[in-house]
């Protein structure tokens, strides 16, 4: 064989060669892509990645979920998919398909429940036997002033559709009503929405429900007769849980505030705590009104807020919440909301400036009582913790956390095992920005040298092969 026809025969093996390994790495990539989608976010908040807590969860994820999401895709949100891809290829029991809702628009009829229709990017969490729907503005969290996009709620929705979907029992709260109490439909809607059921009991007429997980006291204005003390009592004995909301017009509540005191170390005082540290206020926008921001305390479930920098706040003024012990026998007791250390109390409720007199220091605005023994706790706050405003308004007008601390806080009380809460995401828009020198180097480079350079090396080897 003379050089020409081996020059010939060995470029011919080499190009073949070349095809078939572009062909096999091409379908390895796509292959591995299904199963580990390759794509790195680069987002200041890693806005697309799962929270560590939802990974540990899904490692031992055994219930065969579809989530379908209605739109073909080239429609599809992209933001969406990537954050259900995650989950997919984080667990081999979760598939997501795209549905088009112009070729199958009986699709999801079945998932139509009451009267909430179904959209283009709707997501929906089939469980076989249990499943969550979700619009596409309800997976973000919305500006109700710009109608803006402003955070990304994939996550949070989701891993608490998984939850349900797999969950065989079903968690119950129950508000108690009698005594004047307010309506607090956010923290009904946010505990909906993390699959408990929510009911009412009057406690004045009815036993408490031996399926209460969890009690919830929501600014009451007449105090409890001492046999619903006992009820109370009887409940907490097995094991029961209790959330006391109060506030300024909660007075004269003796057998209530007795009982808190003397059998959970959970003193409610008559004196307001004032806050004074303007670094820990919220303005409300279009009013003059601001809320307060208080200590968070670590605890366990309250180190995430903590961690990720969150703020909660309430109306100006809360009852002060005193610890009449940190511990007796198997009960302990913890502040877990405080004021800041320039704060003082007052027992004026119609002109709450200082006169004079009044000692500053921090003051607890809530506390937490466990019974060891008995596996109970009870949560006392001296203000409403703004839960009759629902999340959406709390969270993307104001940032604030205080449902996450809700819900938190409910799921430590109850022993959920499943006891966490993804945050939501704030949108992020990185760009990268360069320098005029920048741009013109970068232009230089992929318009100039690359091209010059591929042609002089397509030159060369023409010319050599000329020479053969």
């Amino acid at each position: 064989m003379n050089n020409v026809k081996k020059y010939k025969f060995v470029s011919s093996v080499a190009i073949a060669i070349a095809v078939v390994l572009v062909i096999v790495v091409n379908v390895f990539v796509s292959v591995l892509n299904n199963k580990l989608p390759l794509k790195i976010d680069l987002t200041s908040n890693k806005m697309y990645e799962l929270s560590d807590k939802t990974k540990e969860y899904l490692k031992n994820y055994d219930t065969p979920v579809d989530i379908y999401i209605l739109a073909g895709e080239s429609e599809q949100d992209g933001n969406i998919r990537t954050v259900l891809d995650k989950y997919a290829a984080a667990n081999k029991n979760i598939n997501v398909t795209n549905i088009n809702m112009t070729s199958n628009p009986t699709f999801g009829k079945k998932y139509v429940t009451d009267g909430k229709s179904l959209q283009s990017n709707s997501v929906i969490v089939d469980g076989g036997d249990k499943f969550k729907t979700y619009t596409m503005t309800e997976l973000y969290g919305v500006n109700a002033q710009t109608g803006q996009y402003t955070s990304l709620n994939v996550e949070n929705k989701i891993t608490s559709a998984l939850k349900y979907v797999s969950s065989e029992t079903q968690q119950k709260a129950y508000l108690i009503k009698g005594h004047n109490e307010i309506a607090v439909d956010g923290a009904k809607t946010k505990l909906e929405s993390e699959n408990f059921e929510v009911g009412e009991v009057n406690t004045l007429t009815d036993d408490i429900p031996s399926d209460a997980n969890m009690l919830i006291v929501a600014k009451p204005t007449a105090d409890f007769s001492k046999e619903e003390i006992t009820k109370l009592d009887s409940y907490l004995q097995k094991g029961g849980n209790i959330q006391v909301y109060l506030d300024v017009d909660s007075k004269n509540l003796t057998n209530l505030y007795d009982y808190l005191k003397s059998s959970w170390g959970i003193g409610v005082s008559d004196n307001l705590v004032i806050e004074t540290d303007t670094s820990k206020s919220v303005s409300l926008s279009g009013s003059s009104m601001s809320l307060v921001v208080p200590n968070v305390k670590s605890y366990e479930f309250t180190d995430s807020i903590i961690d990720n920098q969150r703020t909660l706040a309430y109306f100006p003024y809360s009852r002060l919440i005193t610890q009449e012990f940190e511990s007796n026998g198997d009960i302990s007791v913890t502040p877990v909301l405080t004021s800041s250390e320039k704060a003082y109390t007052t027992s004026n409720y119609e002109n709450v400036s200082k006169v004079g007199g009044e000692q500053d220091g921090e003051y607890p605005v809530s506390e937490l009582s466990v019974d060891a023994k008995h596996a109970s706790s009870v949560y006392v706050s001296g203000n409403t913790m703004l839960l009759t405003i629902d999340e959406t308004t709390l969270t993307n007008n104001y940032g604030l956390a205080n449902y996450d601390y809700f819900m938190n806080l409910t799921n430590f009380m109850i022993g959920n095992e499943e006891s966490f809460t993804v945050d939501e995401k704030t949108l992020v828009n990185n760009v990268i920005t360069l320098s005029d020198l920048g741009q013109k180097i970068i232009f230089a480079f992929v318009v100039i040298i690359i091209p010059i350079t591929v042609l002089i090396i397509g030159l060369v080897i023409w010319i050599k092969r000329r020479n053969l």
